[in-house]
């Protein structure tokens, strides 16, 4: 009998010690769902963060788009009055060219200088 008790204090032990470490399981489990959830959160918090600062940026963008069309009008404008000024230019030097050409024609054919 006294055997049988030892036996059944034994079991009664390892049954003790199973339900220890199934509640510390438990409490593990709970703890790592909690971190989880408190990750899950902060997350979503962040989310919403950028969330409105992408609305912001959203919103100053679409105030700054008529300056930024503006800019590309007076960009435009730029090149173009400056392949203008080259070409300009460039028929500058030929009248020049061609001017200096007629008074040294005029100068070898009457041999004095023109008017």
């Amino acid at each position: 009998m006294e055997a049988e008790l030892a036996r059944f204090d034994e079991k009664f032990k390892s049954v003790e010690r199973m339900l220890s470490e199934i509640v510390a399981g438990q409490k593990e489990a709970s703890e790592g769902r909690r971190r989880g959830y408190e990750a899950q959160e902060r997350t979503e918090r962040e989310i919403i963060g950028l969330t409105h600062r992408m609305t912001a940026v959203e919103k100053s963008v679409e105030t700054i788009k008529p300056t930024t069309a503006e800019l590309e009008r007076v960009r435009d404008r730029a090149i173009v009055a400056g392949k203008l000024g080259k070409l300009i230019w460039e028929v500058a030097k030929a009248l020049i060219a061609a001017a200096a050409g007629a008074v040294t024609l005029y100068y070898t054919m009457t041999g004095k200088p023109p008017p």
